[in-house]
């Protein structure tokens, strides 16, 4: 298909983009059977007229600064529905960004050497663990053998790091979640924005499903639309700027659940081990999204045992199903944890070597540095982690109520979802 940019309809619409798609007119008796039965030209037909309002090329966010300067946005979308022009408009906009078409895809290679060579591995896990593919064992597979989903938050990730290799170039990501399941787009819609703000990427995620918008938050929305001649004037507002409000809240319920549920969760640990048989588990369960209730699931474990070497309880396991990583599901639900058993009187502990949950601590003002990252010495008759880098942390929140904190603990636990005891 041919294009041609054309000038703007009107000094009304001079901040206006409008474009024609011309394709090639082409003939056959089916074809002027059809066109003489429903009255179409041939030649209008094979025309469309694009239009949409330019406010991207403004450069600026409605959100100002502490000085109330304007700065530069950092998250655009381009919706609409199939055929109104949403690539069109991409690709002319940012003729030169950074897109899905520059990454390559070797079926045998594993995911994490798919990443840019001057960035460290540090990097790369933070990337794929921000974008909610926070499984180690997922990062050592063969891009071949990704999911669908998982396939997608790989891509997300690899462009997010491609664009850091190229300052100053803005990322377009076509078709965003297409084919994905709502809730690893909405996932990834918070990971991908939440890491484009923080390593100042210019990012255009162009898509269809205009429900993700709150959860991408964008700090403008294009809607490019369909036009019938080049000068008539859309009836619907094409562009508009937002305020930042942050993602929707999801409503959780914690509680005790029962250790029988780890099976679900114990291929997605980054150890991949089983739970100590003196472990206290405790759950997550998704009660409402955006307001809206939803089927509680359980999609969050955390199991937590007595310390080794000192008082106090220390974290065990703490997971998320897939779907819910990257939404903050397991940090709500470790920070309540250690709350929780704090309330006892015992000092809470946490050891780690995940990245983003040592990131997360560091960030956190509940959680406190003990040890640095870095090997831990074995010890005579003790099983230590001695060839991975962990980081140890206390937690220094407020503790639960003894009393309340006493009765969730002796609450008794079924093997069953679908009546999770209150938190």
């Amino acid at each position: 298909m041919e294009t041609r940019q054309e000038p703007p309809p009107g000094a009304h619409l001079k901040n206006w983009w409008l474009h024609r798609l011309q394709s090639r007119v082409v003939s056959g008796a089916r074809s002027e059977l059809v066109a003489s039965l429903f009255d179409i030209p041939p030649l209008k037909a094979c025309q469309t007229w694009i239009g949409c309002e330019k406010g991207w090329e403004d450069n600026w966010t409605t959100t100002p600064t502490q000085s109330g300067a304007k700065t530069p946005w950092l998250v655009g979308m381009i919706t609409g529905e199939s055929g109104a022009g949403k690539t069109t408009l991409a690709n002319h906009a940012w003729p030169g960004a950074i897109n899905a078409n520059c990454l390559d895809w070797p079926a045998d290679c594993a995911l994490a050497e798919l990443f840019p060579p001057e960035l460290t591995v540090h990097q790369v896990t933070r990337l794929l663990s921000g974008v909610g593919l926070a499984s180690p064992p997922v990062w050592l597979r063969a891009a071949g053998a990704l999911s669908t989903g998982q396939r997608f938050r790989a891509q997300t990730a690899r462009l997010i790091a491609l664009a850091l290799t190229q300052p100053g170039q803005t990322l377009v990501m076509d078709e965003f979640a297409t084919g994905i399941d709502l809730e690893t787009a909405r996932a990834t819609s918070v990971g991908v924005a939440r890491l484009a703000r923080q390593l100042k990427i210019p990012l255009v995620a162009v898509t269809a499903r205009h429900e993700l918008t709150d959860w991408l938050d964008p700090d403008w929305v294009a809607r490019p639309t369909v036009l019938e001649s080049p000068t008539q004037i859309p009836s619907q507002t094409t562009f508009c700027r937002r305020l930042l409000r942050g993602r929707p809240p999801i409503c959780l319920r914690l509680g005790r659940c029962h250790r029988a549920h780890w099976p679900l969760f114990r291929s997605h640990h980054y150890l991949n081990t089983s739970l100590a048989p003196s472990a206290i588990c405790l759950g997550a369960w998704l009660t409402a999204v955006a307001g809206q209730p939803v089927s509680q699931t359980l999609v969050g474990f955390s199991a937590w045992v007595k310390a080794l070497d000192k008082p106090g309880y220390r974290e065990h396991r703490t997971v998320v199903l897939p779907p819910w990583q990257g939404m903050g599901v397991g940090q709500a639900l470790a920070n309540w944890s250690a709350s929780l058993l704090a309330g006892l009187g015992q000092p809470v502990w946490s050891t780690t070597g995940h990245p983003a949950l040592v990131a997360a601590r560091l960030r956190s003002t509940q959680w406190r540095q003990t040890r640095p990252m870095g090997l831990v010495h074995a010890e005579v008759g003790k099983t230590h982690a001695t060839c991975r880098l962990t980081a140890g942390f206390r937690f220094q929140g407020q503790p639960m109520q003894a009393n309340r904190a006493r009765a969730i603990l002796d609450r008794k636990t079924k093997c069953q979802t679908a009546s999770p005891p209150q938190a």
